[in-house]
């Protein structure tokens, strides 16, 4: 062979390696010796006390903080050699508490679904909670309405008691109002116009037929000459599949904005060859109904506890399929998208409805291997949609004791769990709430939120440090690289918004609006190359890294992101009409037939409102700037402005309403840290432009104090920072 033939082996052999997600590295890594076309490989570590060259892994212990760590192939063949270098975080280990006592759980349960929780919240020495199992003396007594049963802990000699009262179930079955939500078209004049604009033009570039690859592989079918996917979805990627999922959802949400013939053709193709995979995989002799990237093989061994990285959360990967195929039917009315969607999900009920409620806790629990993204909900949709109830009982399968247990009794258990793989299962809770009308479910998601949003959300409202929760209110002590974990606040995002949906509480919207503005349209690409940020970093002198080849899990959301959220600008409730988000945008409603246009200015909004009847438009007040005065049609309004909602009424014809208003300047203290700070003005997290990696000092003689100030000290909003350093995050004190 020729030394160019070689060196191209060498190069197609290294780009092949695929170790994992190497930004939350927990355990052990496996570490390829050859490559597929002959390379041999020898790997040699930067640091051998937390990575060995065989790959093994020993955490850093508490205090010392996640290591990054070098490690570096070298793929030799024949006299000829390459090398690669892989960047690996080890992550601390977390300190192993003493648990002090058990808390006796208090429950109500429904008659038809008496299932006593395997776990109870334990506090532990220092004064924070965990979950820990229970192994209980006797089962539920179905005839008995008010009970006791007596436990004690599995890995310890403490006892609990669990206090129980069975319900009529007729107490449960109003089933609780919503508000609605409708098509809304953004306007030119925005950040989210922009870079929804970029992302449709990503999406009509995309190879369909490299989406296609590994099923078309799997299901033994023609790749077409497709070049094979990378990064999360690459051929030796256990989670591969996750993004096709991601692009079914995008293509068809962004068609139901853009109503674009071209996008409708793509989603269409794409959905058409992905049944002919599920067809054919079934006359391979696979279960009917499965759909995947690969075989059912991780099915399997994560029903024997197998843990990541020998397995990659396959109901995760399948829950971004069975959403992607539910929003083809919803969004782009592909009738055959739900054919498929009930075949995954009788799959899915086949084959876990055979297993106890032990074996499945314990699948859950697992750290992302167990991981299985928004299945509850999704199997709670597709039970809506499809009107077979079975799809419902498929989804109380997924309930996991572990999480809801402590978030029913508002006890903040989060320190060290995987933020994403959990967020989800919150986002389950209220759709089992939303369906059964049992209160519980409510509550679960109503604490969760309030500890998630009050007590571990930096300034833009992004969560989690290496996509862990920390401590409560640790912010300042975990300004790093990898914060605020893009998938996390997409998904926090759709619990904020059903939560607000059921109270119409304007404080949820507050949250929605900062982490949208802040977090999720500051992580997109600035090209039109369809890429998101992984993680947010918040050090000092960051600069933000767009995923656009690795296919994570945040560039998968991030595909949807601008689209799926529009629809949440405006919400309506018979003839009253919500203005949640201050975007410039079209909202056209048949019931009342009205519509209304949208304008943003820096310091007024304007709508324009043509309606056959009479609405009453209900505009946030939201805290980060103060009204001036209100008008409509030239005529100010005596409003009280202290409340949650500005409220117009607005009789049959066209109306002009104007709100003025003074964008804030405010100043937000880390509560852990309280001489470290983060400025906005408006709406806008400010940051300064600085590649200094040692956090800037300022006086509070110095902060800005208009948008003219921000500029002329260097500061820009976060969301139009591209490619540049910057700083979020300041020491402060008067000196």
């Amino acid at each position: 062979m020729t030394s160019d033939i070689i060196n191209k082996i060498l190069e197609e052999d290294v780009s092949d390696i695929f170790l994992g997600n190497l930004s939350t590295v927990e355990f052990n890594l496996i570490l390829p010796l050859k490559g597929k076309r002959g390379s041999d490989f020898s790997w040699k570590s930067g640091e051998i006390l937390f990575i060995s060259d065989k790959g093994e892994v020993t955490r850093p212990t508490k205090g010392v903080g996640n290591r990054e760590v070098e490690l570096v192939v070298t793929a030799t063949k024949d006299e000829y050699s390459l090398k690669k270098t892989f960047v690996v975080t080890v992550l601390e280990e977390q300190p192993k508490q003493k648990i002090i006592r058990c808390i006796d759980p208090q429950i109500v349960l429904e008659p038809n679904r008496l299932v006593l929780t395997d776990y109870c919240v334990v506090e532990l020495d220092d004064g924070s909670f965990t979950t820990s199992r229970v192994i209980w003396e006797k089962p539920i007594n179905k005839s008995l309405g008010y009970q006791k049963i007596n436990g004690q802990l599995e890995d310890s000699a403490l006892k609990v008691t669990a206090y129980i009262k069975i319900m009529d179930s007729a107490g449960y079955k109003i089933k609780p109002e919503k508000l609605q939500a409708h098509a809304v078209s953004l306007l030119p004049g925005s950040l989210w116009w922009d870079a929804s604009n970029r992302m449709l033009e990503h999406l009509k570039t995309v190879n369909m037929d490299m989406l296609l690859f590994n099923f078309r592989e799997v299901a033994g079918l023609d790749t077409k000459g497709a070049i094979p996917m990378t990064g999360w979805d690459a051929p030796e990627c256990k989670l591969k599949g996750h993004t096709t999922g991601h692009y079914l959802s995008a293509f068809s949400l962004a068609y139901y904005a853009a109503k674009d013939r071209e996008l409708k053709s793509r989603v269409d193709y794409l959905v058409g060859e992905l049944n002919g995979c599920q067809v054919a995989l079934e006359k391979m002799g696979f279960s009917k109904g499965f759909l995947s990237a690969y075989d059912e093989k991780q099915f399997d061994l994560l029903e024997e506890m197998v843990t990541y990285p020998n397995i990659w959360a396959p109901y995760y990967t399948l829950d971004k399929i069975l959403t992607g195929l539910m929003d083809c039917y919803q969004f782009a009315d592909i009738k055959i998208a739900l054919d498929m969607a009930c075949g995954i999900g009788d799959w899915i009920y086949n084959r876990l409805s055979k297993l106890d409620r032990k074996q499945l806790s314990e699948m859950w629990s697992i750290y992302i291997a167990g991981e299985f993204g928004c299945l509850i909900s999704g199997l709670v949709r597709l039970s809506r949609i499809s009107g077979q109830y079975k799809y419902l009982d498929t989804a109380f399968l997924f309930e996991n004791h572990k999480l809801y247990t402590p978030m029913l009794m508002g006890l903040d258990s989060l320190n060290g769990m995987h933020a994403n793989q959990h967020i989800p299962q919150i986002i389950g809770a209220i759709y089992f709430y939303e369906e059964t009308g049992e209160k519980k479910y409510l509550t679960i998601a109503r604490n969760f939120w309030k500890i998630v949003a009050e007590h571990h959300s930096y300034v833009i409202g992004g969560i989690g440090e290496t996509e862990m929760f920390k401590g409560s209110d640790e912010i300042g002590s975990y300004l790093t690289t990898k914060t605020a974990e893009s998938c996390a606040s997409y998904n926090m995002l759709k619990l904020t918004k059903r939560l607000y949906d059921l109270s119409e509480d304007a404080e949820y919207m507050d949250y929605y609006e900062n982490t949208f503005h802040n977090h999720l349209l500051s992580a997109t690409s600035h090209g039109c190359d369809g890429g998101t940020t992984y993680f947010m970093p918040l050090s000092p002198g960051a600069i933000k890294k767009f995923d656009t080849i690795a296919n994570t899990c945040c560039h998968g959301t991030g595909l949807e992101t601008l689209f799926r959220f529009q629809k949440d600008i405006y919400s309506q409730k018979n003839s009253n009409i919500y203005v949640n988000l201050f975007y410039p945008s079209l909202l056209k409603l048949e019931n009342p037939n009205a519509q209304i246009r949208q304008s943003v200015s820096d310091d007024c909004f304007l709508w324009h409102i043509e309606t056959e009847l009479s609405l009453t438009l209900f505009i946030r007040n939201a805290h980060w700037f103060d009204i001036i005065r209100l008008k409509i049609d030239s005529a100010e309004i005596d409003e009280d402005f202290y409340q949650q909602y500005i409220k117009v009424s607005c009789p049959p014809g066209t109306h002009i309403i104007e709100l003025h208003y003074n964008p804030l300047v405010r100043v937000h203290h880390c509560k852990d840290v309280q001489n470290y700070i983060a400025i906005s003005h408006g709406r806008d997290v400010m940051v300064m432009r600085s590649d200094r990696g040692v956090m800037h000092n300022l006086n509070y003689a110095d902060i800005p104090s208009s948008i003219e100030d921000f500029k002329s000290k260097g500061f820009a909003p976060l969301n139009k920072i591209s490619d540049e350093a910057y700083h979020v995050y300041f020491r402060v004190g008067d000196s």
